[in-house]
């Protein structure tokens, strides 16, 4: 097992060798689909028939989302929206990826995603994403690494649920309102339209642009799940307005696997767990002490990652880790807005 001590935000278009932004496709991409197997047994047969039914079909399906996968990540810029702008060539890469339920309280469940990789079976803590079910606020990124409270309403909540997209370093990422539809043979989540940071996979290639504004669908599928992603490319100018460059589809496809070990991010996770729990828990209480905050530097917050992946190494060999060194990088990259 080979434990990287920071994330590297190529890393999975590094191994997968994935086509740069102004590289040209020798032959055309593959197919983003994929053939479904011919069985599919799935959480809810039937469309629910009263609210309580329902959530507990959306829990199952949320809960579906667990498990061993090997991955899919496919970006196609479809449209281009500004003057002069220059379409840039697709993005394919993949991976093997571990997805793990680390809180599950009834009314949220959080999923922790951690990728192996390769034969040396190379261990990566990756994103996480939590679902709060009829939430009173969420949490939304306004761009330049700020981010705001927002209330919710009764009405806006009710059989809703909220999924908050956490960093590797569990940093706050965007998050989105949506309600799941159990219809038609499918069950999937759909959320409103939410601003995102510019993308991992693109922040050391690109300066054009600084965020996305994405509506994000998961889906069930036969296989396994499949995240959807309708992005708009936006560009933030000295007036304070945001330009639309580009419109971008993103399909990230899970099929479930038996056949590659996925014990090493297994023992990394027990390994490291508590030092995590207590990182999330400190990133709570910045959400919960301040209506607005703002994270640094960005667009790259490689050195906050960096800090807080050392500390996890430590953990990792057994070493105690105390709650001030944790504080100690939140005074240093996380301010008050």
């Amino acid at each position: 097992m080979r434990v990287l001590p920071a994330f590297l935000p190529a890393v999975l278009f590094a191994l997968a060798g994935c086509t740069g932004p102004a590289a040209r496709p020798a032959k055309a991409p593959a197919l983003i689909a994929e053939a479904a197997p011919p069985t599919h047994a799935r959480p809810c047969a039937q469309p629910p028939a009263t609210p309580q039914a329902a959530f507990d079909c959306d829990r199952r399906s949320i809960l579906a989302m667990a498990g061993e996968y090997r991955v899919r990540f496919a970006f196609d810029e479809t449209v281009a929206l500004a003057a002069g702008y220059a379409p840039h060539a697709p993005q394919r890469s993949g991976g093997t990826e571990l997805v793990e339920v680390v809180a599950d309280t009834g009314e949220t469940i959080s999923l922790q995603h951690i990728l192996v990789l390769g034969k040396d079976h190379t261990v990566v803590k990756h994103w996480r994403q939590d679902w709060h079910y009829q939430p009173r606020q969420i949490l939304r990124f306004r761009g330049n690494g700020r981010f705001e409270r927002q209330a919710l309403s009764a009405d806006e909540a009710r059989g809703a649920w909220s999924q908050t997209v956490y960093e590797v370093d569990d940093a706050p990422r965007y998050a989105g309102l949506g309600r799941w539809t159990h219809a038609n043979g499918e069950d999937a989540w759909t959320s409103d339209r939410t601003l995102r940071p510019l993308p991992r996979r693109e922040y050391t290639r690109r300066s054009d642009y600084q965020a996305l504004e994405v509506v994000n669908r998961h889906a069930l599928t036969p296989a396994g799940w499949v995240h959807e992603q309708d992005n708009t490319k936006l560009a933030l100018g000295a007036d304070g307005r945001w330009q639309a460059l580009a419109r971008e589809q993103g399909v990230n496809s899970y099929t479930r696997i038996r056949d590659y070990d996925f014990a090493a991010g297994r023992d990394y996770w027990t390994r490291t767990a508590p030092f995590w729990a207590a990182v999330r828990a400190e990133w709570a209480r910045e959400a919960a002490a301040h209506a607005a905050f703002t994270t640094h530097p960005e667009p790259n917050g490689e050195p906050r990652i960096e800090a807080f992946f050392a500390l996890a190494e430590r953990a990792r060999k057994g070493e105690a880790v105390a709650d001030g060194e944790i504080r100690a990088v939140f005074d240093r990259y996380v301010a008050p807005r």
